[in-house]
């Protein structure tokens, strides 16, 4: 069953690493709650920023945007922003908003934070 209401939350993993969470729909509603919880992490001294998208829906052009700036900030630091999703349709929309240069795609947490 699919979430009507996003939530989104962030959080320091034990190993240091910052995390943003996102599940439900992630549309134009969405995108503020994303952009005041994404961008803080992500300018934030940390080598590995993931946005958990497993159990997130519905990206649209304003939540992509904010993806967008995330990985724009983690990578003037030099590092990638972890995406950690396994759907097809979240990477090619991903990959349709020119994003696969500044990200790195993940199926696991586990990979995600450890840069496999």
């Amino acid at each position: 069953m699919l979430d009507l209401i996003a939530r989104i939350e962030a959080a320091e993993l034990p190993g240091g690493q910052l995390i943003v969470t996102a599940r439900g729909p992630l549309d134009e509603r969405a995108a503020v709650d994303l952009r005041n919880a994404l961008l803080p992490v992500a300018a934030a001294e940390c080598s590995v920023v993931v946005l958990d998208l497993q159990d997130a829906h519905g990206l649209d052009e304003a939540t992509l945007g904010v993806i967008g700036r995330a990985a724009e900030l983690v990578a003037d630091r030099g590092h990638r922003l972890a995406i950690l999703t396994r759907s097809p349709v979240l990477v090619q929309l991903i990959d349709g908003h020119g994003l696969r240069a500044l990200v790195r795609l993940h199926s696991t947490l586990r990979g995600a934070i450890g840069g496999d």
